[in-house]
């Protein structure tokens, strides 16, 4: 096949593929010029899936080929890279981590080397996507790198045309994320607010994953409350749009975990098992038994079982955490350290003295790599696993 054939065949496939694309991003501040994707704003909507899933090998196709595929226009190259970072944003969702095929790599690259309008917005999703995984991934002082780099990029685009949309909302509610895991809850707080506030005036408001953070924020500075509130009527919006039990995303599962460690703040404990219960349930209804979010979730139940002394129930729990972790043991070796930890010290109280050693001082070797800090295992307790994870999962 000569060249101009194949950039013209390439050229239509790649229309086709986005076309067809149910986009995870919301539309674009700026009136873009490139065609648009089958729909906008999908994010962490779990209906999208099999769409994305049966699309997702044609992208990787594409991109295996695209080496060999020279003097593409500069539209279709940028299409490209939107359909790449949207496609290494599935599988984000999906929970696979770190293994993107290069993507993002390639995404970036023709970004930085075009000057076609829609050129910013999607550099700033770029940024927004790798934030976010990098928070996943505890890579805390990345995630903060490049949700700022997304918001100015943004808020720039935002400020040069007088407008406040669903970007500017999701650029606030990113950064208000990185502030509240450095431990800035009071800047933290005024962004998720920020974010708040401009997803009501928005209209059509359906709460989402915001809610909880703000939540988190609220509850580290002990506004219970506030927090209370917040959540409450967080939960009874979504369920009022959606219906009690809605499988639309994880973000009712978020709402439910942050409920179920307010309670636990309040000492209410039958009802934050409760809560975390639900969490679980809706984790594993949406996205399954092997997602990190169903780990989060299996790791806080264990605690109860532990309080409760169920600990063969709460040991059974930590193990299926661990072995979702474990899938990818470098990005989620602090989850791994963690949960390693808790199963030492109830094997510690079950009298199973030899294997509660083995993982108590893996758990402390683990801590070490991570903070570079070194700790005689018995002066370590729970709180010290809790400062090297995501706020979401303490």
């Amino acid at each position: 096949m000569d060249g101009t054939r194949k950039r013209s065949m390439c050229d239509k496939v790649i229309r086709i593929l986005w076309k067809g694309w149910p986009s995870a991003m919301p539309k674009s501040s700026k009136e873009p010029q490139l065609p648009q994707p089958r729909s906008a704003g999908g994010r962490l909507s779990v209906g999208r899936c099999p769409v994305c899933a049966a699309t997702y090998p044609h992208v990787l196709r594409i991109y295996q080929l695209w080496s060999t595929i020279q003097n593409l226009s500069e539209a279709t190259s940028l299409l490209f890279a939107k359909l790449l970072t949207e496609a290494a944003w599935y599988q984000k969702e999906r929970g696979r981590t770190k293994h993107f095929d290069g993507f993002f790599e390639t995404a970036r690259g023709i970004c930085e080397s075009s000057a076609h309008p829609d050129r910013d917005s999607l550099l700033a999703d770029i940024y927004f996507c790798l934030g976010s995984i990098a928070m996943d991934t505890n890579d805390f002082s990345g995630s903060r790198i490049f949700k700022e780099l997304s918001f100015d990029l943004v808020s720039d685009i935002c400020k040069e045309l007088g407008t406040v949309d669903e970007r500017l909302y999701l650029a606030y509610a990113e950064r208000g994320i990185s502030r509240t895991q450095d431990g800035r809850y009071k800047e933290g707080e005024a962004d998720l607010k920020e974010a708040l506030r401009i997803h009501k005036a928005l209209g059509s408001y359906i709460p989402r994953s915001g809610e909880a953070n703000l939540g988190w924020a609220f509850l580290a500075q002990g506004k219970l409350e506030e927090c209370n509130t917040l959540l409450l009527d967080s939960l009874a919006g979504r369920e009022k749009a959606l219906g009690k039990n809605d499988r639309e995303s994880v973000r009712t599962g978020l709402v439910l975990y942050v409920l179920g460690n307010l309670r636990a703040a309040q000492d209410q404990w039958d009802q934050s098992f409760g809560f975390h219960y639900r969490a679980l349930d809706h984790m594993r209804a949406t996205v399954g038994e092997k997602d990190f979010y169903t780990a989060n979730v299996t790791h806080k139940i264990a605690e109860h079982f532990s309080r409760m002394g169920r600990s063969e129930e709460a040991i059974s729990m930590l193990n299926g955490a661990l072995s979702i972790w474990s899938v990818d043991p470098i990005a989620h070796k602090n989850e791994i350290a963690s949960s390693t930890f808790l199963k030492g010290k109830i094997l510690e109280t079950t009298g199973k003295l030899q294997k509660a050693s083995i993982n108590l001082k893996a758990a402390c070797r683990l801590r070490e790599e991570i903070t570079g800090e070194e700790r005689d295992v018995k002066s370590l307790a729970t709180k010290d696993f809790y400062e090297i994870v995501a706020f979401w999962t303490r």
